[in-house]
């Protein structure tokens, strides 16, 4: 074609995608068609596939060692086995619940591990030029026409950012606008048809991102709507294990720096998202505690190791702590994502997260976290079924050596007792409303 779509060339878009999608209602009507559940959206599936989108344009370059770390990397993760019977939103069988049952994550989380120097002045501004570069080179600036500097999606819509966040360390942050868009009428002129789409980008340096045992290979892509011409969005993720490490630290810790206004607040969607970990990951025993252990979130939260009992911060107004109002943190969020109301209340997910995490240490070494039934030595998954091929654990382990403030160097037993099944108590009751 010779329209704005036709200047489209990634490599993840083939012809048959603009065949079958010559606008953007085309595209928006054939996602409605699935996506038409409160618990999994027209909106959610939309975000989605812009993100597939966008994150295949950022990370076009191989070589930077993109990996996948954020909550939309939680569906992508293996399933071994039927899914929690228990744990489900009845009624949705054509979208699989692993897509379903996640918190609605509307963010792209990123990071280009292989982008490393010894130096940490050094380090921060290979990884801030890295990662700026990658972004501006899809997204145009805010008002720019007359190329085709923004193009998404053979064409239906232009990505514009404004400025980026760009911390000391090299994290950049910042939001990606998609601007659905008449493609016919060429680059100069390219009328708006519908509201545009923000997605907010966060590409952390790798002194923050561990990769205790080599990346995970994801499952499936991060969205089940399967598209004609359109390449799913499959890439290596964080391991399962260092972002439980991350979620089930930060909830023990005093919350840096400030959002919104008034009393204490915490990071709730963590709650859930370690939840949804626990009801339908495998987890290695010696390789969470590793991971718990050397979380470098624990030196800026001022702490030497997680709370033994495990503890949730501010959960109960201990010593100098406000009281985090937990409960009211974590209904807030369900009508936004109407399937966590398929989640335990506050004090399951309580007892659930802080179960498992006392029982921990008396995992036995070699030991797996079944969802269900526990710590086993029986259940163990060959690390070579889930771990991205190249990637050795040795040289996993030391590219991950990390401390907050150095960015890490670049490449030169039988079952324990457990506690019960998160999960096991009474079903909180079925929510019903719009998804974020």
């Amino acid at each position: 074609m010779s329209d704005f779509g036709g200047l489209d060339t990634a490599e993840h878009l083939e012809g048959a995608f603009r065949e079958a999608f010559p606008q953007w209602q085309d595209l928006r009507q054939a996602v409605a068609a699935r996506a038409r559940y409160p618990e999994f959206s027209e909106q959610r599936a939309l975000q989605q596939l812009l993100m597939t989108d966008l994150a295949h344009r950022i990370t076009a370059d191989q070589d930077l060692g993109w990996l996948l770390i954020g909550s939309l990397a939680l569906p992508a993760r293996p399933l071994e086995g039927d899914w929690p019977a228990d744990f489900g939103t009845p009624g949705i069988t054509d979208i699989p619940q692993q897509y379903v049952m996640a918190r609605s994550a509307f963010d792209l989380d990123l990071c280009a591990s292989a982008v490393t120097d010894p130096d940490p002045g050094r380090a921060a501004a290979l990884y801030r030029d890295a990662v700026e570069g990658a972004i501006r080179r899809v997204a145009a600036p805010p008002g720019h026409t007359g190329s085709a500097h923004g193009i998404g999606l053979g064409g239906l819509v232009r990505y514009t950012a404004g400025e980026l966040n760009i911390f000391p360390n090299g994290q950049v942050m910042g939001i990606v606008t998609a601007t659905p868009v008449d493609p016919r009428f060429g680059p100069r002129h390219t009328p708006t048809v519908d509201d545009p789409i923000s997605i907010e980008v966060d590409i952390k340096p790798p002194a923050k991102v561990a990769v205790t045992d080599g990346p995970d290979s994801a499952h499936r892509p991060i969205t089940p709507i399967d598209l004609p011409g359109l390449t799913p969005f499959q890439p290596p993720l964080n391991p399962a294990v260092n972002q439980l490490a991350d979620k089930l630290t930060l909830l023990t810790g005093k919350p840096r720096g400030l959002r919104g206004e008034g009393g204490p607040w915490h990071r709730y969607k963590d709650v859930y998202d370690a939840y949804f970990m626990l009801r339908t990951c495998r987890i290695n025993a010696d390789h969470l505690r590793e991971a718990v252990e050397n979380n470098w979130n624990l030196a800026p939260m001022g702490m030497d190791r997680v709370p033994v009992p495990y503890r949730f911060y501010g959960q109960d107004g201990n010593g100098s702590e406000p009281v985090v109002p937990w409960k009211e943190g974590l209904d807030a969020l369900r009508p936004g994502s109407p399937q966590l109301h398929r989640y335990p209340s506050w004090d399951g997910l309580r007892e659930a997260l802080g179960g498992f995490m006392d029982s921990l240490p008396a995992a036995p070494a070699g030991s797996i976290w079944v969802p269900g039934q526990g710590w086993s030595r029986q259940a163990q998954t060959s690390p070579e079924a889930t771990r991205v091929p190249g990637v050795s654990p040795k040289a996993a382990r030391a590219r991950s050596t990390t401390t907050p403030d150095r960015p890490r160097r670049g490449p030169s037993g039988g079952p324990a007792a457990s506690p019960p099944a998160p999960g096991a108590g009474p079903k909180p009751e079925r929510g019903h409303g719009h998804g974020r």
